[in-house]
């Protein structure tokens, strides 16, 4: 077993982890505002074209808030865990990797 300290996380890395694991949410997101607006427009209702503008358009600035608080986050950890010490992982080696 061999022991890994985690001191710096790069905030460029951090924005495209947090992107990677909000892109799916919010395109569910998007997919719904339109099938809502879609709908809106056949049926002829403007509240379900207007209530689903807010879904197509939320997602986009979402995702750029998503990435700027995680590359916050990375940097503060990143600040903090030279100072106090970072997050330990163990690591074991496996000979045989299929099966």
């Amino acid at each position: 077993m061999k022991k890994i300290e985690i001191i710096k996380i790069g905030p460029k890395s951090a924005f495209k982890a947090t992107l990677y694991f909000a892109i799916i949410p919010l395109s569910i997101m998007v997919a719904l505002g339109f099938l809502v607006a879609i709908i809106g427009l056949a049926i002829g209702k403007p509240g379900l074209l207007i209530a689903g503008i807010p879904y197509i358009i939320m997602p986009v600035i979402l995702i750029f808030v998503y990435g700027l608080i995680g590359m916050l986050s990375a940097f503060i950890y990143s600040k903090l865990a030279t100072k106090f010490g970072g997050l330990e992982v163990t690591v074991v080696e496996k000979d045989n990797l299929i099966g």
